[in-house]
């Protein structure tokens, strides 16, 4: 018999059992990736355009507006990887609520160094994430001129509930 249980909207997602035993009956999860390029210029911060769902159990995606919304409160894992190109000394990216507030503190620096060329980067960190609150992955640049990311879908994020907060 569970003793404590996280739902939201009537759909449990974390369940702690009498032994303690986390039981998680529903684990939401998405894998996103855009397919349409974004430019921002130095020192700016711009939204990744996520327009394609790859595969989700639960999170939702506007590909419109590229916001995100979880079924369940909880600590989720970010998983990411971005193509992009010019001279950029490093890219980073976080994730940012409806009014454009970081949810976590600071942000993911995804590369350090230049190139001239394109490069792929990766990263991955966990948020605290609120049910039925729009987020959206944010991105900024720290070169000296304008970055483009890769507009071929080289760029992906897999989002996951990993426990509550």
């Amino acid at each position: 018999m569970a003793l404590s249980k996280i739902t939201n909207g009537g759909v449990t997602g974390i369940s702690i059992d009498s032994s303690g035993q986390v039981l998680l009956s529903v684990i939401p999860y998405m894998q996103m990736k855009c397919t349409d390029g974004t430019s921002f210029l130095k020192n700016s911060s711009g939204i990744v355009r996520f327009n394609n769902v790859i595969a989700s159990q639960g999170i939702t995606l506007d590909t419109s507006t590229y916001k995100f919304q979880v079924p369940v409160t909880g600590l989720y894992h970010f998983s990411g990887a971005v193509r992009w190109d010019n001279g950029s000394s490093y890219l980073w990216w976080t994730v940012v609520d409806g009014s454009l507030t970081q949810v976590q503190t600071g942000s993911l620096v995804l590369n350090n160094g230049n190139s001239t060329s394109f490069i792929t980067s990766a990263g991955s960190f966990i948020a605290p994430l609120t049910a039925s609150t729009d987020y959206q992955i944010q991105f900024g640049d720290g070169a000296n001129n304008t970055a483009n990311l890769d507009a071929t879908g080289q760029t992906f994020m897999s989002i996951y509930l990993v426990g509550a907060s």
